[in-house]
């Protein structure tokens, strides 16, 4: 998917985390509400993703200094083609058969890129996903070398 990257510096109106969405809800056009917030010591990412969990996500801090978070949920079938999930009412049970009338949210993919400030310490960036919404909570840094590999940030 390409990412289109424009030069722009951050203005009164702008922010350091300029974001790009690829178009990747051609039938809906949605993406999911995002905060970004700034305090003396951090930064703050809050994703709004209910129904997902902390394994629908994989977030990486590229070399560029890029957070990418990326979000997929795809409905497991059988081996007969039967749905795997449970639909998630109170009294359902996952081994109760399931016959959808009409479906349309069976999967889920976005992937954002957030391009960082160099103050962002790479090493005590800490992700937590807790009643759907995904927090990322990227610590500046004091000083020091910054470190430019690839790296996976896990989410609790």
């Amino acid at each position: 998917m390409p990412v289109k990257k424009l030069n722009r510096l951050p203005g009164v109106f702008g922010d350091l985390f300029y974001d790009q969405w690829p178009e990747v809800f051609p039938k809906r056009g949605a993406t999911p509400p995002i905060n970004v917030i700034e305090t003396d010591k951090k930064f703050k990412v809050e994703i709004a993703a209910p129904g997902m969990t902390k394994d629908d996500f994989k977030i990486e801090l590229n070399g560029d200094n890029q957070l990418i978070v990326c979000l997929e949920k795809c409905m497991e079938k059988d081996e007969n083609g039967n749905d795997k999930m449970c639909c998630g009412d109170e009294d359902c049970s996952p081994d109760e058969k399931h016959h959808y009338l009409r479906r349309e949210f069976a999967y889920t993919s976005f992937r954002q890129i957030f391009n960082l400030p160099d103050s962002v310490d790479r090493d005590h960036i800490k992700a937590k996903m807790k009643h759907g919404i995904l927090r990322i909570k990227l610590p500046k840094r004091e000083g020091g070398a910054k470190d430019e590999g690839v790296k996976l940030i896990e989410v609790e």
